[in-house]
């Protein structure tokens, strides 16, 4: 599953990874027109036979920036935004279905391991087992990377995409002030407008990043459900067929 470099595993890193580094060279510029305020540019200053390297030297960045970004939000944020997912599901039917597999999940890993003198302990929350890793044997992995490139990797966009923006918004701001500083109400106002426009599309980021979860949950407790009753339908088939064969 994690072999490939699809259009979805990279999306979810790169994209970001540039809208950080693109925050990161702002600021740099930033603190170079506050160290010299009538200079120009810093980058419009680099010397043309350095502008390709520059730039190729740029993507390995963002591709470091935008993995080290995806690191640190799974760590630190996924957790509440599963729960924020959790919350919408709760209600539903999906988070019964959810908590009978994994109760049958629990189950037959029990009957395995207890005749063995092998207790399984404290078993993790019903809501957080790894269904599709347990239920693999009848869910087609096929359809399982479908789920993943279609939901869940756009997820991990939506939540790295807005922990950059969060970077990006106070580092144009901050640009901007340093640039206009000698105007009067110019740059506070472009300013403001600027940290308006990147937490609004934050926080739109944000809840399309819940949504997008909770649909991957909805979609993945039907997808094993839906392979569960396929395959318990074929197994009669085949016992049927056998009795027929047999009598």
């Amino acid at each position: 599953m994690f072999s490939a470099f699809s259009f979805g595993k990279i999306i979810k890193t790169v994209l970001p990874g540039v809208i950080l580094t693109a925050a990161l060279l702002l600021l740099l510029e930033s603190l170079w027109a506050l160290s010299r305020p009538h200079s120009g540019f810093l980058l419009a200053s680099i010397p043309k036979d350095w502008i390709t390297p520059v730039t190729a030297a740029l993507i390995p960045v963002s591709m470091i920036l935008g993995f080290f970004l995806n690191t640190f939000t799974w760590k630190l944020l996924n957790p509440r935004m599963r729960k924020r997912s959790d919350a919408l599901l709760d209600q539903t039917v999906y988070s019964t279905l959810r908590g009978k597999l994994s109760e049958r999940l629990w189950s037959a890993s029990r009957q395995y391991f207890d005749p063995l003198a092998q207790p399984l302990g404290p078993l993790p929350p019903l809501e957080r087992s790894p269904l599709e890793y347990y239920y693999l044997p009848w869910v087609k992995l096929t359809n399982l990377n479908y789920l993943w490139e279609s939901y869940f990797c756009w997820y991990e966009f939506h939540v790295n995409s807005a922990c950059a923006l969060l970077v990006l918004g106070p580092a144009a701001a901050f640009l901007l002030y340093v640039k206009l500083q000698e105007c009067s109400f110019l740059p506070f106002a472009l300013a403001l407008l600027v940290l308006a426009v990147c937490w609004g599309l934050c926080a739109l980021l944000t809840r399309s990043a819940v949504k997008n979860l909770a649909s991957y949950e909805r979609n993945l407790t039907l997808l094993i459900t839906g392979s569960l009753v396929e395959a318990s339908e074929h197994s009669q088939s085949i016992a049927a067929d056998t009795e027929e064969e047999t009598l």
